[in-house]
């Protein structure tokens, strides 16, 4: 017998989640993937066309629009549960009639199973739609049926989840599930889930290299559906309270693509006199996602509902000083160091107005920020964290160890 002890061999993770370039969504997933295999795992993306693809409609997928090929992808049309009549009559009374949607996205999980059941853990990546609470059913009651583990990430709860309350028993067949915040924790036990099933992590962020900046601007995220939850029409009423005292700031507003509600919010803004204080852009990643939030004085985000994680790391990561509410999973990530406001108008124009002032010191509280997010959010701390549980979950016991990211 050799005396050599045998190398254990990596844990193989199949990952399932959103892989589209354009989307916050794909943004956490790309980058979390990224730290897996940096952190010594094997990891295997699969993915699906979703509402955002130009091949939504089709047994296709436009490989140009995925992050990149080193994916698989299941081509399955989408078909979203309250149709419009745009692609047709046909395709119309399919879904109202035939349900077409919960016929899709149970053929969508079986596929994603099939892709992903050679692995020693399934990870899915729970938001909506192709990545909804009816895949994430067909995986993990296949898997529990296969004697296979699943760990599921909640980003967002499904809308149909608090109609079926019978379909939450999805989590009891899972090893784990992943949550951001104790808020959304309470959320997944008040559907049922078991609370000991549930771990909280935190959202991770890149660390970018901070490169000195005039903070000029403002900066608002209005994510996938900026008319709901948003704050949006107070924040446009306290630009009109700023304008109407001759006080005018440059407000960038970035959304996720294929934006619901974005027409109307222009128009919103143009209704209120405010558009000429307003800069539309589309979805930043990388390097520009940096230096957008490098050059804006604060970032607003008067939530009240939905996921403010993204608009959250970022500011924090890239010492961004936050202008929020206290809802959903806000103060559990920014703590004593956010600008707090009630989420009124005048709240949102008091806040700006303190800092136009120069009342509030606004390097002392971005380098707090920022030394929190170090701490706190770095993807490859996040990545090590979650290979020691896959580790475990899958029965393979290895040593993982990654290379401390390089900060300025």
């Amino acid at each position: 017998m050799p005396n050599d002890v045998e190398q254990e061999t990596p844990v193989r993770l199949a990952y399932i989640g959103c892989w589209y370039k354009n989307d916050m969504y794909s943004h956490n997933c790309s980058n979390l993937v990224d730290s897996l295999r940096t952190a010594g795992m094997q990891v295997d993306v699969v993915t699906s066309n979703c509402r955002c693809f130009s091949s939504a409609q089709n047994f296709s997928i436009a490989k140009d629009e995925l992050i990149n090929t080193n994916c698989s992808a299941v081509a399955i049309p989408h078909a979203p549960r309250e149709p419009g009549k745009k692609h047709g009559m046909l395709k119309y009374l399919a879904v109202k009639v035939l349900r077409l949607d919960l016929i899709l996205a149970t053929a969508r999980g079986f596929l994603y199973y099939k892709r992903a059941c050679h692995a020693d853990v399934i990870h899915f990546d729970q938001v909506l739609e192709a990545f909804g609470c009816i895949p994430l059913f067909i995986v993990a009651d296949l898997a529990s049926r296969f004697g296979k583990r699943v760990v599921v990430t909640v980003h967002e709860i499904d809308p149909i989840q608090k109609k079926h309350k019978w379909l939450n028993r999805m989590y009891n067949k899972c090893a784990e599930v992943l949550v951001f915040s104790d808020n959304m924790k309470q959320q997944v036990v008040a559907l049922g889930a078991a609370a000991e099933k549930i771990k909280i992590i935190r959202y991770g962020t890149v660390i970018p290299h901070l490169i000195p900046a005039d903070r000029k601007q403002y900066l608002y995220f209005g994510g996938h559906f900026i008319m709901r939850g948003k704050g949006y029409p107070e924040l446009l009423d306290a630009l009109a309270l700023l304008k109407s005292e001759g006080m005018k700031i440059s407000l960038v507003i970035y959304v996720g693509y294929g934006c619901n509600g974005l027409e109307e919010a222009k128009q919103l803004a143009i209704r209120k006199n405010v558009a000429d204080m307003i800069q539309w852009q589309d979805f930043y990643t990388g390097e520009e996602l940096a230096k957008v939030y490098q050059r804006s004085k604060a970032c607003i985000i008067p939530f009240t509902g939905g996921s403010a994680r993204h608009p959250l790391t970022c500011a924090m990561v890239n010492a961004t000083p936050v202008i929020a509410t206290r809802a959903v999973d806000i103060p559990e990530y920014l703590g004593d160091l956010g600008i707090y406001i009630d989420g009124s108008a005048a709240s949102i124009a008091d806040a700006i107005s303190e800092i136009e002032s120069g009342r509030k010191n606004l390097s002392v509280l971005g380098e707090r920020l920022r030394a929190k997010a170090l701490a706190e959010l770095d993807y490859n701390k996040i990545a090590q964290e979650l290979s020691a549980e896959y580790s475990r979950i899958s029965g393979k016991e290895q040593l993982l160890q990654i290379q401390p990211t390089a900060v300025a």
